[in-house]
């Protein structure tokens, strides 16, 4: 892995989306090659519902679905809530490609999650309905969600938004996962047509060499150091260590 590559996995990259997810939903996502967005029905987020459901309502569909994806860069919060345990996957995505699957197809629409202050939210007018599906409370606003949402006039269970090789730039296995495993996950990931040159790597976040090898080489550049016991505060100058 490239200088490059390690530092976009870690800051915002403006061009790529995260989709957090579990390996059963991305096997399914090569195989059909279809982004698939479900029902809102079961969202953890009861706003959230609510705004969609008041969405379908006024505009009077029989279906609206949405898949949730994130801008941010790799976090342990994403790991933890959206693809917990070793089956979780994080599924690097091509915004620009995935902008334009969408404005090929005219029942997909996708844009950036508006973080609205809870006294602002009864402010919205007639002219707002087609953002409805983009407002979350301004709490969410670390997730920095990217969502695609789909409609559809008669009933039905979900929708997929078809795709090629061009979308999906590669894929992160949980560092929840052992080591162990990530030699056949991609194999069997690699076999299926036509993904056979698809990136698929391991989770450090958890766990980085780099990380480890430099706390290592502390006592080797500064030896150990002798002095009093500090009991008073200690006056940290953290800000020149908060970005990598």
């Amino acid at each position: 892995m490239t200088a490059t590559s390690r530092k976009s996995r870690y800051m915002e990259n403006p061009q790529t989306l995260r989709r957090y997810t579990n390996l059963p939903v991305l096997i399914d996502m090569l195989v059909s090659r279809k982004l698939t967005t479900i029902g809102y029905s079961h969202w953890v987020d009861a706003n959230d519902r609510e705004g969609l459901s008041l969405y379908q309502r006024a505009l009077g569909y029989g279906f609206v679905g949405a898949v949730c994806l994130t801008r941010a860069p790799e976090t342990f919060h994403h790991w933890q809530i959206y693809a917990s345990g070793p089956a979780g996957v994080s599924v690097i995505l091509n915004k620009q490609r995935l902008d334009e699957l969408c404005k090929e197809n005219e029942h997909f629409y996708a844009g950036d999650v508006r973080y609205i202050l809870l006294n602002r939210i009864d402010q919205i007018e007639a002219k707002d309905i087609h953002q409805l599906p983009f407002f979350k409370r301004y709490g969410f606003g670390d997730e920095k969600e990217y969502r695609v949402v789909s409609f559809s006039v008669e009933k039905q269970n979900s929708m997929g938004l078809e795709f090629d090789t061009r979308l999906i730039e590669r894929v992160v296995v949980s560092p929840f996962a052992h080591p162990s495993l990530i030699t056949n996950i991609r194999k069997v990931l690699r076999s299926i047509e036509p993904w056979q040159n698809l990136t698929v790597e391991h989770s450090t976040l958890t766990d980085s060499e780099t990380w480890k090898a430099a706390l290592a080489n502390y006592e080797k550049r500064h030896g150990v150091i002798y002095g009093k016991w500090v009991s008073g505060p200690i006056d940290i100058p953290i800000a020149n260590y908060q970005r990598d």
